[in-house]
């Protein structure tokens, strides 16, 4: 429910994606920024497909595909993907991941997957993000459904159950995957660490054995690594304004902002790794005496994965050292690398207020260590 009405939870029907195409693609604003932030042959190509939209699987592969691959040449150095041989293309997933860009990570996910041979999954997404029409156009055409924000407790709830039962019947009965932050929201500090809540709202849809539930979502835990966050400098003004004004909530058109920067920004080296189903392992839950052991166990099980597979670059390192004061990890790194990430941190810190220079300091280059700090706990 959302103010006493209840919100759709399900993605379009390829019935209503043509009229989602056209609505999408006659909005004036839209096709300003289309024209200033697009070089002429994409741009062309987008529009030119307008009319060739009949499906939300027409949409992947001829308008965010080509879109992706071109974000991919302009603001990635290589974008890389591991783990897929250990998948069945035949089988649905819910596909658990950490959490950094607010629309590239579930994007280069169905990309590695569409273009490894697998279907393309349903993303789960908040629905403070789709407040805006034309924001909730592109989520919906993409295959999202809403996850519900905010309510009475009792709202909030029943969604959940709704949820729940949602992502169950479409990975049990072969429908379409899902894919699902590990957490509600991003972790700006790089700090990926599995909300239990997660897994909880999961649980509300069994039938009988937890275990047995669990095990029939088909739980699959994604690193996501980006070697540069292009949003970090945002990140930490955030974090920075909570300082000053607890009561701070940043705005709809902050986060539309923060979607363009993830998009168009410099971010490196990208590398996606899909770890082992977790069903197998589920197996030993059982041991354990109640379902809350049980749950944090399996928050235990995600995290261990996401944090032994995250790919790290020498700014993770360098950044743990220069945040530290010492070369505790100085051989993941030469002295060239050390000095383009100092330049790189001096760059985005100039930016900060000079009286909270240091906890600007300290948020940014803890971004980058936190994920060192995981790898190694």
């Amino acid at each position: 429910m959302e103010n006493g009405k209840e919100i759709r939870l399900s993605v379009l029907e390829d019935a209503e994606v043509q009229a989602a195409v056209q609505e999408l693609f006659s909005n004036k604003s839209l096709l300003e920024h289309m024209q200033r932030a697009l070089p002429k042959e994409m741009h062309d190509l987008l529009l030119k497909a307008v009319n060739e939209v009949h499906s939300t699987v027409d949409f992947q592969v001829k308008m965010m595909l080509p879109f992706l691959h071109f974000v991919e040449k302009h603001s990635i150095s290589e974008l890389s993907v591991s783990g897929l041989e250990q998948l069945d293309p035949q089988q649905k997933y819910l596909f658990i991941s950490n959490h950094r860009d607010i629309g590239l990570d579930s994007a280069f996910l169905n990309q590695a997957l569409f273009e490894a041979g697998f279907t393309t999954t349903q993303i789960a997404i908040g629905d403070n993000l789709m407040t805006h029409r034309l924001a909730e156009l592109i989520f919906r055409i993409n295959k999202s459904f809403a996850v519900l924000r905010s309510g009475t407790p009792r709202e909030l709830y029943q969604h959940s159950i709704r949820m729940s039962s949602y992502i169950h019947e479409m990975i049990h009965t072969g429908q379409d995957s899902i894919w699902l932050a590990q957490r509600e929201g991003r972790a700006k500090d790089g700090n990926d660490f599995t909300q239990v809540g997660i897994l909880k709202m999961l649980s509300l849809s069994k039938k009988d054995d937890l275990i047995d539930h669990l095990q029939e979502l088909n739980i699959v835990p994604v690193a996501i690594s980006y070697e540069h966050d292009p949003t970090g400098l945002a990140k930490t003004l955030e974090y920075l304004h909570k300082l000053r004004d607890p009561e701070y909530k940043k705005s709809f058109k902050a986060d539309i902002q923060h979607i363009i920067m993830g998009i168009f920004g410099q971010k490196g080296n990208v590398h996606l790794h899909f770890g082992a189903p977790l069903r197998p392992k589920l197996e030993t839950l059982r041991e354990l005496p109640n379902a809350k052991k049980q749950l944090a166990a399996m928050v235990e099980m995600i995290d261990e994965s996401i944090h032994t597979n995250y790919r790290l670059h020498p700014i993770n390192h360098a950044a743990l050292d220069l945040l530290e004061g010492r070369a505790k990890v100085s051989e993941h790194y030469t002295g060239s690398e050390r000095a383009k990430c100092i330049a790189f941190f001096k760059e985005q810190l100039a930016e900060i207020p000079q009286e909270q220079y240091e906890a600007g300091k300290e948020y940014l280059l803890g971004m980058y260590a936190n994920p060192v700090r995981n790898s190694k706990a």
